[in-house]
């Protein structure tokens, strides 16, 4: 017998056919629909080409108002979102992200991401190399109304700042 937990990893990873034949409880309350689907998706693509472009001019259009930062980098809300990626940029100025897996399901987005940068501005007091160093995210956004409502991330820093340190 496939556990609770188990079969949520399983329709999770794309199964929900499965998913629903080893918990029906579990597949009812959350089974993947096409549209929300496409929609998260969508809305990830915008948001990486909006990253990819330095322009937060639509988080607007991507972000609600009232979104709740939980990594505790940055402050809740829209335009903390704003600020934080202006703070990003500058001190990344060539910064790129690049999506490698997404999982989507009822109103979760997952994405495990790669952000390329190269070492100009001084980080954390670490002054520029001049050289490219990459670090990875996890990122699972909860959406609410065709919009990022929450976000949780795992970001490994002390890799970033060894990268940096050399």
């Amino acid at each position: 017998m496939i556990s609770r937990r188990n079969a949520f990893w399983l329709g999770i990873a794309g199964s929900g056919a499965m998913l629903a034949q080893f918990s029906p409880a579990l597949a009812a309350d959350c089974r993947p629909q096409d549209q929300a689907a496409v929609a998260g998706s969508a809305l990830l693509d915008r948001y990486v080409a909006a990253v990819n472009a330095h322009d937060t001019s639509a988080f607007s259009e991507m972000f609600t108002e009232a979104y709740i930062q939980h990594s505790g980098r940055s402050a809740s809300g829209l335009a903390a979102q704003v600020e934080n990626f202006v703070r990003i940029f500058k001190s990344m100025p060539d910064i790129q992200m690049r999506v490698e897996d997404r999982i989507i399901a009822c109103d979760k987005v997952v994405a495990r991401n790669t952000f390329m940068a190269t070492h100009t501005q001084t980080i954390r007091d670490i002054p520029p190399t001049g050289k490219t160093f990459s670090f990875r995210t996890i990122d699972i956004w909860r959406v609410e109304g065709g919009k990022f409502a929450e976000h949780w991330d795992l970001t490994d820093t002390a890799e970033v700042l060894s990268k940096l340190r050399g």
